[in-house]
């Protein structure tokens, strides 16, 4: 005799599997395929791999998690997949922004094949600059202008006796990293709620971290309440990198357990225990900048910029090489280097500054 469980035990069990083997059974029976598209697993799935809790079925309109996850998943697998000729390349004018970049756009959860990379930087005039990454020409692309207001202190909290060299803020902005220049002081971590509304009389909430000689941090994007700390002496977290290695200016993590860094041209990628499980070679000069998110990791050198996807769910090979671009850009600026790099769904953009201090922004679109 034939026992139908009930859809709310078949979606308590269905939440324990992964897309591939819930596509799977979605396919087994008309009941099974019901429970498996349902929007509770998909968006489950969709919060695990990208941040994009502030999209809620409104924002969807028609279409369901699953459509979107799988979305999502195509327009990385198409960007893991281009090749040189699939970008359209585009630079600005000469620039004299000193600071670094971020997207206005995030990474553009929509449904539509129309998506924007709009790119911003702030100027010595206290101005907010940005550029429509598929939109800009060669001799011009400000598209937007803002004027930034008089920044207004909030709180001030004496956290060392020293001066504070590593600021980082965790993914979901709820904590605060901090970090002095001496290596008496341990690096501490506030609750950033407490730094944005401080009690009268009483210090914010903070923890120490007990490793001095802290050189460099990153949260986890994939494990928002987790940081990897990398010492002076070549200590990650729980292993010591061998004599022959240099201790990295950058790191990078994915979900908790895999560490990532370059090492004159390579890149290289350890488990949290110490394991060496990838060395990439896909630059001929020495890597001299790296860029790390929850989907990609980027890498450039004098010659090239390399793109990397984490594979999903943490699986081996853990890391894919992907994209290669040269650096075409050495006609504008022959004696530049790169100082800002990253990426989206639909774009890679440099940041070069020249000898003269001033910068120009290299903009890589990707043609969909």
């Amino acid at each position: 005799m034939e026992v139908r469980l009930p859809d709310l035990a078949l979606k308590r069990i269905f939440s324990f599997l992964d897309v591939f083997s819930l596509l799977q059974v979605s396919q087994v029976n008309k009941d099974w395929n019901r429970v498996a598209d349902s929007n509770y697993l998909w968006r489950a799935h969709s919060l695990q791999r990208w941040d994009c809790s502030n999209v809620t079925d409104q924002h969807l309109g028609a279409y369901t998690w699953k459509q979107f996850f799988l979305h999502q998943r195509r327009k990385e697998l198409r960007l893991s997949l281009a090749q040189p000729d699939n970008f359209t390349y585009k630079i600005t004018k000469n620039t004299a922004y000193e600071a670094g970049l971020a997207y206005f756009s995030g990474n553009s959860f929509t449904m539509d094949e129309q998506e924007k990379s709009i790119i911003c930087s702030v100027s010595p005039k206290k101005e907010l600059c940005a550029w429509d990454v598929q939109e800009v020409g060669d001799t011009a692309g400000d598209i937007y202008t803002f004027t930034l207001p008089e920044l207004r202190e909030v709180s001030k909290v004496t956290a060392f006796q020293c001066a504070i060299v590593l600021l980082r803020c965790s993914p979901d902005k709820k904590w605060v990293f901090a970090c002095g220049t001496y290596g008496c002081a341990f690096p501490q971590v506030f609750f950033a709620e407490d730094l944005l509304r401080p009690s009268e009389g009483s210090a914010p909430l903070s923890t120490f971290l007990p490793h001095k000689f802290c050189t460099t941090a990153c949260w986890n994007p994939k494990k928002k309440n987790r940081i990897t700390l990398m010492s002076e002496n070549g200590e990650i977290s729980h292993f010591q990198l061998a004599p022959h290695l240099k201790c990295p200016f950058w790191i990078g993590a994915s979900d908790g357990y895999l560490v990532v860094f370059p090492s004159g041209p390579y890149l290289l990628l350890f488990s949290i225990t110490g394991v060496l499980l990838r060395r990439f070679q896909d630059h001929q000069t020495p890597i001299d900048n790296f860029w790390v998110d929850a989907l990609y990791v980027l890498t450039t050198s004098e010659d090239s910029v390399h793109l990397y996807l984490w594979e999903e769910g943490g699986c081996p090979p853990y890391l894919r090489s992907c994209c290669h671009l040269d650096n075409t850009w050495r006609d504008h600026a022959p004696h530049g280097f790169i100082s800002c790099v990253m990426c989206d769904n639909t774009s890679i953009v440099l940041k070069v500054r020249n000898i003269t201090e001033s910068s120009i922004l290299v903009m890589y679109s990707f043609n969909m």
